[in-house]
């Protein structure tokens, strides 16, 4: 039903990034089952295991499979306690996108400094999408220097995303992406509903007034 009411939407295909080992099994047959859908696969730092490396084996076998195009949402939160731990295996999912030639779905929370820190150590050679960009244009140039795409989704269309909204101005339509973050990040006016991809059409009406430019 989600992917149908998507489709009627003009919505042709659909990447579910993964979060944890518990859910890329599931992943995998949803793309099985259907031809247009497609996995990112990572170890998000709010489900990171203080033993990770069973996960990091699973992940490196895993990503031989053709419905795993990204390796993510991987990256890096300040709001759980354990970064020393976060970065090491931020940094291990950085090498296995190179390795397997894949871009990267990064997760940031008030961790721009420590993910350049880490890009510094492993360049990302194949770039990808800083996923609900939040920043300033200084950390939005640094990102698009090293090939990724700012993610955008629902949180553009608030009154309080205005910095958001200052730095696409300044870095134009070239080097966003649009994203829904289903079933989370709900567009204004829809708190407590659950998001879908179909609401891709109105992330996108509302960068369109934003940019001042069609739809397409």
């Amino acid at each position: 039903s989600v992917i149908n009411k998507a489709r009627m939407q003009g919505v042709e295909s659909f990447v579910i990034p993964g979060v944890s080992s518990k859910h890329w099994d599931k992943q995998l047959k949803l793309a099985q089952a259907f031809d247009d859908v497609y996995c990112g696969i990572g170890i998000h730092p709010w489900f990171l295991d203080n033993d990770p490396l069973s996960d990091l084996v699973k992940l490196e076998s895993l990503l031989h499979s053709q419905s795993v195009v990204a390796v993510g949402e991987c990256g890096l939160d300040a709001t759980v306690d354990n970064m020393a731990l976060q970065q090491q295996v931020f940094i291990a999912q950085i090498e296995l996108a190179n390795r397997f030639n894949k871009p990267l779905i990064v997760h940031h929370r008030k961790t721009h400094h420590l993910i350049q820190h880490c890009f510094k150590q492993v360049r990302p050679e194949y770039g990808g999408v800083i996923h609900a960009f939040s920043g300033n244009i200084n950390d939005a140039e640094k990102y698009i220097d090293l090939g990724f795409k700012l993610g955008i989704g629902g949180g553009i269309t608030y009154e309080r995303a205005s910095k958001t909204r200052s730095t696409i101005l300044k870095v134009g339509l070239a080097n966003i992406l649009l994203e829904t973050d289903s079933p989370d990040m709900p567009l204004f006016g829809q708190q407590g509903k659950r998001n879908e991809p179909q609401n891709i059409v109105n992330i996108a009406k509302s960068l369109a007034e934003l940019l001042l430019c069609s739809v397409e």
